[in-house]
């Protein structure tokens, strides 16, 4: 946080600008007081980003510096007002703020690449069009500060064995930053072990301790769970993925401590996993259909095997909803063409970018973290998939 000043009673320009500016006062590396105002503090921000040498020839645009630093179009221009004045920049529209001037440093700052890497499994064109969305729209955001993302993708990276992959790699092609997506705690940990400078676009145990951004699984499925049994489902099934990622084990956790909170006593819930194949979601969808006491209510995490368990339930005779009602913990692009439109959760991909952008920035920088664990409530979208119970 802010580093330590004399108590005094602040002001009410001060009060006006810690409220509108509050974001940005976090992410300061200190010493900046209370007493400055708000334009001000942004000077030095900016100041400190031009030694860095983290812009070249041009700032920004307005609209992306007052994005991240979150601060208003109107503080922003102040502050590029008084760096004018002080000769370090010189507005020259239409084409931005160009940078005259570097103050001289007694020692000059470490040499960055101006890449940041993406790590993941498989290519973006496999992946998830949501993820695909969200890498796009931080690819833009690095782009408007001058920085370029790079991706390398490879199961071998994430498989047994794959500590001499990883070192090859990182050694071949140094970066400001990694940003790994998708990846198990094993391949966390060998980055937090070799301090090498990394966020995480996922949940991230807290006992390795990486910055990372995701949805708060937890309370999504906790919230998922009393939905259902606030209808009257009693017998309810999560179909999830046999993982151990973090954001995985925090859904299954939610779930069943939202069952557990169900006023009716006598709901259930199950936790059935599959092998990640299409083939084991319809055995598991076979086993369902034929036992006696046969779940009303199904919440499925992924949204391919949303898609599959509801297409393949009406193949086996089963109605949605009015046979079994369907949630789907992940939302997609793709389910809004799906009938009927499912119940799910949805999150702004470029708000989750953003969240990721910020962690990066800081990263690169060296700037202290104060908040490591952000995790995105996403919105509750209720379709037609989720209904009470035909019970006989």
């Amino acid at each position: 946080m802010l580093s330590a000043t004399p108590p005094t009673k602040p002001s009410k320009k001060t009060k006006r600008a810690s409220a509108h500016g509050g974001e940005l006062l976090e992410k300061l590396d200190g010493g900046i007081p209370l007493r400055h105002s708000l334009a001000g503090q942004v000077v030095e921000i900016i100041q400190a980003g031009i030694q860095k040498r983290t812009w070249q020839e041009w700032l920004p645009s307005e609209r992306a510096l007052a994005e991240s630093l979150h601060v208003s179009r109107s503080t922003l221009r102040a502050a590029l007002a008084q760096l004018e004045k002080m000769g370090m920049v010189r507005a020259q529209r239409p084409h931005g703020t160009k940078i005259l001037g570097q103050r001289k440093t007694a020692t000059a700052p470490a040499k960055q690449s101006r890449i940041v890497a993406l790590l993941t499994p498989e290519p973006i064109t496999m992946l998830r069009p949501k993820i695909a969305l969200i890498i796009d729209e931080l690819r833009g955001q690095l782009a408007e500060c001058g920085y370029r993302l790079r991706t390398f993708h490879g199961g071998q990276y994430f498989s047994s064995g794959a500590n001499s992959r990883l070192q090859r790699l990182v050694a071949g092609h140094p970066h400001d930053c990694w940003v790994l997506t998708l990846a198990p705690d094993k391949v966390k940990k060998w980055f937090r072990d070799r301090n090498i400078p990394c966020v995480v676009s996922g949940t991230c145990d807290p006992d390795i301790g990486l910055p990372f951004v995701d949805l708060d699984y937890y309370a999504l499925c906790r919230h998922a769970a009393g939905q259902m049994t606030g209808l009257g489902h009693k017998r309810i099934v999560f179909v999830t993925e046999n993982s151990t990622k973090a954001g995985d084990l925090e859904s299954e956790r939610g779930f069943m401590d939202g069952i557990a909170a169900a006023s009716d006593s006598q709901a259930r819930g199950q936790i059935m996993r599959h092998d990640n194949t299409r083939q084991s979601v319809m055995k598991l969808l076979d086993k369902l259909r034929a036992r006696e006491d046969r779940p009303t209510a199904m919440l499925v995490a992924h949204p391919h095997f949303y898609i599959l368990a509801q297409t393949y339930l009406h193949e086996l005779g089963l109605r949605v909803p009015g046979d079994v009602s369907l949630m789907c913990r992940d939302d997609d692009t793709f389910l809004d063409y799906t009938r009927p439109v499912p119940t799910r959760y949805s999150f702004d991909s470029a708000a989750f970018a953003r969240r990721l952008f910020k962690l990066i920035m800081q990263t690169v920088d060296g700037a202290p973290i104060l908040k490591h664990r952000l995790r995105i409530m996403p919105d509750y979208q209720k379709g037609a998939t989720l209904i009470a119970p035909n019970l006989p």
